[in-house]
């Protein structure tokens, strides 16, 4: 049998190269973004994308987790069909009350972050493109758990294609600016969102399961308070940004962190595609050393990333945004650091899934709102935009260690994670961004970023080869190597 750590990465590089292009879409449309949107248009976007995420992370993290953990408490066949389309039918449901209540919801939104109803179309549809897009994300979700990386690949690549097609219709040919993003958002999910659901009711059949449904309820609910107050953390630093400063300090801190983001986008949500499905199906009977293996491989790679970002921040600025957002380069450092311990609490966060105790996430992030908006209030009227980064970044460092020391208690049978080893990834980092940014500063020069890849080059060197890794770590990358270019089978 093929050992864990094996498993993980041969399914987890598919669905991490159907991830990355699930979404290339937003990378490849931000340059549209900052060079069609001034920054105080940027900083509009920003927040009413704060609204519009507020209701698709309470509904697909919460649906996704809920549905990947019950998929598994049953048996292949009949009971699984019947999860399944339970789920969807139900998420339709959501989806159509959603869609009703758009326009009345956004108006209320437009008054309360911006004092007018000026902005009500936009929040409108908004909230509409997120009714669309859960069918989405829950199609994708059944796609993971079937491992038919095949179809999440097509399914990706389709996505990609609308949402280029869309945008450069509405944003770019017939101008209609922030308004355009949107509709392109809900024009592209209303094709494939509806398309997906009719394919896997077919596949499934459309049998209903109260018991289901309420299983589903069970587990899924305690993530839309905890999806709410991590949105209310983002949120607090543009509020304050907005109200303190401009719309435009606003868009300069969206911009930094819509770049950082990519970090999770493409890392940290694949990994966690696949580690969650992996750690949920293991149960008990799972190589501990090999699971921490991989886990640190990841924090490695995650930290690899986030350095060659910060390094080569002053040459992404200058392919994709103009001069005007220049204020966030400082500020790069902080924001991908902050998401590289977004990455690593979520090792806890699974296994707090994995005990079925998910009821103490919304306390955690309600202390950590708590904690952030103290922060926010402290460091935005002083520092402005580099202070909105060093809040975000205080908050996650102590929503990091609330999530592991609630773990330890509530999950004693799991391997906690081991803070020397993940600070022997961090320091080199820490060591590699300084000499970085004393020797290149904000030039933009081909010789330069010639030199910070070699310097990321030399940083994932160091770790694979030093404690972060760890002598047992590297034995099971070695026993592993010669198999992972076979590619893992889809389930049929």
């Amino acid at each position: 049998m093929a050992s864990e750590a094996g498993n993980i990465i041969r399914h987890g590089w598919l669905f991490m190269v159907a991830n990355v292009v699930n979404r290339a879409a937003g990378l490849l449309l931000l340059p549209l973004y900052t060079k069609l949107l001034a920054p105080p248009e940027f900083g509009v976007y920003a927040l009413v994308v704060v609204v519009s995420d507020l209701l698709a992370v309470m509904l697909m993290i919460g649906m996704s987790n809920a549905f990947t953990a019950v998929y598994f408490e049953h048996e292949e066949g009949r009971d699984r069909q019947r999860v399944v389309s339970t789920c969807l039918i139900a998420l339709f449901a959501v989806s159509v009350s959603m869609l009703g209540l758009a326009y009345p919801a956004g108006l209320a939104g437009s008054w309360a972050m911006f004092g007018s109803g000026e902005h009500a179309p936009v929040m409108a549809l908004a909230l509409a493109g997120v009714a669309l897009t859960t069918l989405f994300e829950l199609a994708l979700a059944y796609y993971r758990v079937r491992k038919r990386s095949g179809l999440c690949l097509l399914v990706s690549v389709a996505k990609v294609v609308a949402l280029l097609g869309f945008n450069l219709l509405f944003l770019w040919g017939m101008g209609l600016g922030v308004e355009g993003i949107f509709l392109a958002n809900g024009g592209s999910f209303a094709v494939l969102g509806l398309g997906l659901m009719v394919v896997i009711l077919r596949e499934n059949g459309a049998g209903f399961s109260w018991p289901v449904l309420k299983r589903v309820a069970t587990l899924g609910l305690p993530y839309m308070p905890q999806s709410l107050l991590d949105i209310a953390n983002n949120f607090v630093a543009r509020w304050l940004l907005n109200i303190l400063l401009s719309t435009a300090a606003v868009g300069i801190f969206a911009f930094g962190m819509r770049l950082a983001q990519i970090l999770y986008m493409f890392l940290t949500a694949s990994f966690l595609q696949i580690w969650s499905v992996s750690r949920l199906e293991a149960g008990r009977e799972s190589d501990g050393t090999q699971a921490d293996f991989v886990f640190h491989l990841f924090v490695t790679l995650l930290t690899a990333a986030a350095l060659g970002m910060a390094l080569t921040a002053p040459e992404i600025l200058w392919l994709i945004a103009s001069d005007a957002y220049a204020p966030v380069l400082p500020c790069m450092p902080l924001l991908v650091l902050a998401f590289v311990l977004h990455g690593v609490r979520m090792n806890p966060e699974v296994a707090i899934l994995k005990a079925r105790r998910v009821g103490v996430l919304p306390w955690i992030s309600a202390a950590s709102l708590a904690v952030g908006t103290a922060l926010a209030v402290a460091l935005v009227w002083r520092w402005g935009v580099f202070g909105a980064a060093l809040a975000n970044l205080g908050r996650e460092v102590f929503q990091l260690v609330l999530t592991e020391a609630v773990r330890r208690r509530i999950a004693e049978g799991d391997v906690p994670l081991n803070a020397a080893r993940i600070g022997w990834i961090l320091a080199p980092a820490a060591v590699a961004y300084a000499a970085g940014a004393y020797l290149f500063g904000d030039a933009v020069d081909p010789t330069f970023t010639a030199e910070k890849v070699l310097l990321t080059l030399a940083f994932l060197g160091v770790v694979l080869f030093g404690p972060g890794i760890g002598s047992a770590g590297r034995a099971v990358l070695v026993k592993m190597l010669p198999r992972l270019p076979r590619r893992a089978p889809s389930t049929p």
